[in-house]
């Protein structure tokens, strides 16, 4: 199943005919070429496109070796990405109404787990809880990260059997789309009396979450925002520990442009939303990451999120 746009003509989706109704009820306003078993629908595609020599066709990602390479033998090929992020990348005002209503559904989700934990849940029944509340708000397509003790280490860490243990950290990273647009939140937690240097590591990485969002206004490099929360981290002894980019857009994909990592020097406009998340990992201890989500604001930066900073948000029962 593709979407195409042509450059002349109103677009057009190809579509299987198991796919056909379900896409007919989402976009009636889409005309469909519908394809059945035993047909191949890059021909049929190909046909309806009728492309003349010297063609160029731009491609979104997510198509398989074969279909690039089919297509390629038609007409140059080219990634879609710098066309359509442009497109993408600012969010016009209804856009920035449903990240706010997403950010404030994450915010509370990630509240209530927080006060969902106990010591011997599993990881995976605090992911499980986390998705129904999405699903109870209406939300969609959920996903949870939680992450305890020496998993916490683990930046992207799949969430699984391991016991929930009193005097341990606990970090959840989690979110969903709403009205079609992503949340992305991550808080740190522990469970009664912290181990040794948590608290002094979470204090970093807060200042550094801090110093992210201070630098993150319009006309400002995108780089800046990670050289301004590395320096936080790096000025307290923990530069390698830091593993990952400061942040990323998030729209209609949780991991969009703009890409806030050294190197990229394209300027910040009003209007994007990105995230700002630091973290430092130390393996087989612990880790610390948390995460907002910010508006490009003409005057600096509106932080989406308002789940508290507070790493002891219940009593251990």
């Amino acid at each position: 199943m593709a979407f195409a746009l042509p450059r002349e003509g109103s677009p057009f989706a190809i579509v299987p005919r198991l796919e056909a109704d379900a896409l007919a009820a989402e976009c009636p306003w889409l005309e469909r070429l519908v394809w059945e078993d035993g047909e191949d629908p890059l021909a049929r595609l190909l046909d309806r496109l009728k492309l003349e020599p010297g063609a160029r066709l731009l491609l979104g990602e997510g198509f398989r070796t074969s279909h690039v390479l089919t297509l390629a033998a038609k007409a140059e090929c080219r990634p879609a990405a710098d066309a359509l992020s442009a497109l993408r990348v600012v969010k016009d005002a209804e856009e920035l109404r449903l990240c706010a209503e997403a950010g404030r559904h994450a915010d509370q989700v990630v509240e209530e787990a927080a006060d969902r934990m106990r010591p011997r849940m599993s990881e995976r029944e605090l992911a499980r809880f986390i998705l129904e509340r999405f699903e109870a708000l209406g939300d969609h397509d959920p996903w949870a990260i939680v992450a305890s003790g020496s998993n916490s280490a683990l930046p992207h860490h799949m969430s699984g059997d391991r016991k929930l243990q009193d005097g341990e950290v606990v970090l959840l990273d989690l979110g969903a789309f709403t009205g079609g647009y992503g949340s992305d939140i991550t808080r740190t937690f522990w469970l009664g009396h912290p181990p040794e240097d948590a608290e002094r590591v979470y204090h970093i990485v807060d200042d550094a979450r801090r110093a992210g969002i201070a630098a993150a206004r319009p006309g400002a490099p995108a780089e800046s925002v990670d050289r301004a929360a590395r320096a936080v981290i790096e000025a307290a002894g923990f530069g390698p520990q830091f593993l990952h980019r400061t942040g990323h857009g998030v729209g209609l994909e949780v991991h969009e442009p703009p890409y806030l990592v050294h190197g990229n020097r394209a300027p910040l406009q009003a209007g994007m939303v990105h995230s700002v998340e630091p973290g430092i990992y130390l393996p087989g201890r612990f880790g610390v990451r948390l995460e907002d989500l910010v508006v490009v604001g003409s005057e600096g930066a509106q932080v989406l999120n308002r789940a508290p900073l507070d790493p002891l948000p219940l009593k251990v029962r």
